[in-house]
């Protein structure tokens, strides 16, 4: 029987009640207890099945789900014989979920970080019933966290129970990380020094000692807020980079492959080979360790995209749901601490060239400066950027895919938009994108590029470039919804400026291939020899050269395999209009 795409539950035991799909992460279990560390943090950037997972660790583990094991786990190889470890449903499982927090003001996040406590404590007695109702009540009246929690322990620990706690930590920095972003200094109050965050993580510490809490596994994204609480709670190890967790979170190709087949797979309904080269391409590429591990695609993502299309085997009209669009604020959060110059190099360098090389720091020190370093690896951290492979010591980052490619354009053009007060809407550019899918021509857009560049003051020309010129395309061309943008596509005879294929959902006429050029005012007097003797100038030189490159990627076999292509190179001249030129 065919199981169901799985629903965004995070909830193990309704997933497989449901008859979901799952995607067996279960030998993690074996994995996790083989390790000498009890106590665990794992970072992986959202939408990543984080949540998941600690509500399989809590079935497993859970003294209340004795009788369910063999219904939860007896499909999946946790539950097969001799795989079963010896901490099966030995625990009291005391559960967290720190997202959702406001930020606006300390009070208010203090307040609701207590009631995160209070529902965990609730749900806690709820399953095991040691504590009394007027125990409870005590224990509320506490006003700190560390309070709170010591107050719940204590109370506890005095019924005299054999069983040991094991707690789960969801986003445990996600409130933080918010500060982080917005307020840093009062995130240093908050979990710095005598921070009551990191006095909340000193009260676990304590009662670990004790053996009341026996295990700890915490999900967030960065390691920030650790790292400030590092001394509060020095007992715990970050697997984040570790080999043998790369897959613990997100799905490699084999288990989509598997999944697709198990759920929504009929022959002749669709090609699955396809389906996958596509989806490898949008959905790919994340990586986590240092030391290699393969590529993986983002849960979430590929539940949204699948969910969608098995209802009549077409793509659906947008690559990605709704709940990544603003994930553009995450890079300027991430980059507004750097001063500006810094902050425009690496975006040009991960927007041109898409892909960058840094340290990835593993640890952050709030009384230095805010680095480079620093950002780019916070962006790996949230999945912005990923891991291509290190060289001694530096690390080469890259954007892992198509959905994040999106995420950097719409950051740009809001940058653009608010740099030169411009108003980029799919409204206005609409006429643009019709044209080009009905009449296989770019003059609409061309036109817009140079309104675009029209109010550019002098000063701006001075270190306007060619590749700011492609930023400014790329920023009105990510507004479409109709053609797959590729960047410094890389085809057998070179590196394509941008390549525009059709998305399926949409039936644009043509497809493109573009060439750009950008001619600065003070080099357009320059002569060039050619080989045969002749003089030419810059505009000749540029214009010959880019009519060569074009035809040199017209010679690969990608590009020939391409229907109504058209072919174009575009040359600006500084305070001109943009020239088209069909190859």
């Amino acid at each position: 029987m065919k199981k169901r795409i799985p629903s965004k539950t995070a909830n193990y035991a309704d997933l497989i009640n449901e008859n979901g799909y799952y995607v067996d992460k279960t030998p993690f279990i074996e994995v996790l207890e083989r390790i000498s560390d009890k106590y665990v943090f794992f970072l992986r950037p959202r939408r990543f099945g984080k949540s998941l997972f600690l509500s399989v660790l809590e079935h497993y583990y859970g003294i209340q789900y004795t009788d369910k094991f063999d219904s939860l786990f007896g499909n999946y190889f946790i539950g097969q014989p001799g795989n079963t470890t010896p901490l099966k449903n030995k625990y009291l499982i005391l559960r967290f979920d720190f997202s959702g927090i406001d930020t606006q003001t300390e009070k208010d996040i203090m307040r609701l970080f207590n009631e995160k406590l209070f529902i965990g404590f609730r749900e806690f007695n709820y399953n095991y019933k040691l504590l009394t109702n007027e125990q409870i009540s005590e224990i509320t009246k506490k006003s700190y966290p560390s309070e709170i929690l010591g107050s719940f322990l204590s109370t506890l620990g005095s019924q005299g129970s054999d069983s040991r706690i094991y707690i789960l930590i969801d986003e445990y920095d996600h409130f933080t990380n918010e500060l982080f972003s917005f307020n840093l200094e009062h995130f240093q109050e908050v979990v710095s020094r005598n921070g009551w965050v990191r006095k909340f993580y000193e009260v676990i510490k304590q009662f670990t000692g004790s053996g009341l809490i026996d295990r700890f596994f915490a999900t967030g994204v960065t390691p920030v807020t650790l790292d400030s609480m590092t001394s509060g709670f020095n007992i715990a190890r970050n697997i984040t980079l570790d080999l043998e967790f790369n897959n613990l979170a997100g799905f490699t190709e084999t288990e989509l492959k598997e999944l697709i087949v198990g759920t929504i797979h009929e022959e002749g309904k669709f090609d699955l080979n396809n389906l996958l080269t596509d989806m490898r391409a949008w959905f790919n590429g994340s990586r986590f360790s240092p030391d290699g591990g393969g590529k993986l695609y983002n849960p979430q993502l590929v539940l949204s995209f699948l969910a969608s299309f098995e209802n009549n085997f077409t793509y659906p009209k947008f690559i990605t749901d709704n709940n990544v669009t603003s994930d553009w604020k995450k890079i300027s959060n991430i980059l507004m601490k750097l001063p500006q110059k810094e902050r425009n190099s690496i975006i040009e360098e991960v927007y041109i060239n898409e892909r960058i090389e840094g340290s990835l720091a593993t640890q952050f020190n709030l009384e230095t400066p805010y680095r480079r370093t620093d950002a780019i690896s916070i962006l790996f951290y949230n999945g912005l950027l990923t891991i291509d492979k290190e060289e001694y010591g530096i690390m080469h980052y890259v954007i892992p895919n198509y959905v994040i490619k999106n995420i950097y354009w719409e950051y740009l053009r809001i940058m653009y938009e608010q740099e030169y007060t411009l108003s980029l809407d799919l409204t206005e550019m609409g006429d643009i994108f019709v044209q080009m899918a009905s009449e296989g021509k770019i003059s609409l857009l061309v036109e817009e590029v140079g309104k675009i560049m029209e109010p550019l003051r002098n000063h701006d020309y001075q270190n306007f470039h060619e590749s700011n010129l492609k930023m400014i395309v790329i920023s009105i061309l990510s507004l479409n919804k109709i053609f797959i943008i590729d960047s410094e596509k890389e085809v057998s005879t070179g590196r394509v400026d941008l390549l525009l294929t059709k998305y399926d959902p949409y039936d644009s006429k043509y497809q493109f291939l573009l060439e750009f050029k950008y001619i600065k005012l003070k080099d357009e007097k320059l002569k060039f020899k050619t080989e045969d003797g002749k003089t030419e100038t810059k505009y000749e030189n540029v214009k010959r050269e880019g009519i060569a490159q074009l035809k040199k990627y017209l010679e690969s076999d990608h590009i020939k395999s391409l229907d109504n292509l058209k072919t174009y190179l575009v040359i600006f001249r500084e305070k001109r209009k943009g020239e088209v030129i069909e190859v």
